[in-house]
């Protein structure tokens, strides 16, 4: 974006956003947030409840929300999505994903995710191989 445009990325995730940007680019690598967020328990005092009760408050007490339609919309604009930081480590992996690295990454892989940044790149080919395996079984 230029400078002085107001637009935030937000504005750019959109149908008519991903159109512009079809016309400078052959893909988008969105925080993996926007397309699928998470969601914790807040307790009574309007706090986040620490769900896994190790004295943090991080991804390992939220759960995931439904998926969002970028990557459907991505790619129906003609572009491919490549997502990032998938990590290794618990506190970056939300709750419902039960401390598994690659249930995570499998998960985006259905929603049609092209490609991931990873710290973990053992983890992600494992994760695509499994899902590849999946996708060759149906």
């Amino acid at each position: 974006m230029m400078a002085g445009d107001k637009r935030l990325f937000s504005d750019m995730v959109t149908p008519a956003g991903l159109a512009e940007i079809k016309t400078y680019a052959d893909g988008i690598g969105p925080w993996k947030p926007y397309i699928m967020s998470v969601k914790g328990v807040f307790g009574t005092d309007g706090k986040q409840v620490d769900i896994n009760g190790d004295g943090k408050v991080n991804y390992a007490d939220a759960s995931s929300l439904p998926p969002t339609t970028l990557i459907a919309d991505a790619h129906k604009a003609g572009l491919m999505v490549h997502a990032y930081t998938f990590r290794n480590e618990s506190r970056r992996i939300p709750a419902d994903f039960k401390n598994d690295p690659k249930a995570e990454y499998k998960a985006f892989y259905r929603l049609g995710l092209d490609g991931v940044f990873s710290d973990f790149t053992d983890t992600a080919i494992a994760a695509r191989s499994d899902y590849l395996k999946e996708m060759l079984a149906k």
